[in-house]
């Protein structure tokens, strides 16, 4: 599996959206909606929405029995102003991708694209892309 060059060029310009439009724990709803339209595109046989809060799990299936494997990344923010000065700031006041998570999450979506491409061998890959990560929420409201 291979991203292509114009896939880099469009995944860090969705990350630098992501970055420029935090929204911190439990607020996640614009960046799960966000997640979904991207992973549309990738053709994932289910995708759950409202996990936890704004939690999404896409789920790409072999059709031959096998493993699940899930890879997990975070959706919110921090409640910290940026200071940064980087081109793609944040630019919400007092909130900001100071932790990663919008590098995660676009990382993650770039596994779905590769997903889409070429599915898994057998089994299934469940992509996880969990809320509230940062208050210690999010987690317990997705399993239960």
């Amino acid at each position: 599996m291979t991203l292509t060059n114009r896939d880099i060029v469009e995944l860090i310009a969705w990350r630098r959206k992501l970055h420029q439009n935090p929204e911190i724990s439990n607020e996640e709803e614009k960046t799960a909606k966000e997640v979904v339209d991207f992973l549309a595109d990738t053709g994932p046989d289910k995708v759950l929405t409202g996990l936890g809060g704004h939690g999404v799990a896409a789920i790409y299936e072999s059709g031959k029995a096998g493993p699940t494997v899930m890879f997990r990344s975070e959706l919110d923010a921090l409640p910290i102003y940026e200071l940064s000065g980087v081109d793609h700031a944040s630019l919400v006041p007092g909130k900001s991708h100071m932790c990663g998570h919008d590098g995660h999450t676009a990382i993650l979506a770039a596994l779905g694209r590769q997903l889409g491409r070429e599915k898994p061998a057998r089994g299934r890959v469940v992509l996880m892309f969990q809320p509230a990560e940062e208050t210690g929420n999010g987690a317990a409201g997705v399993v239960a």
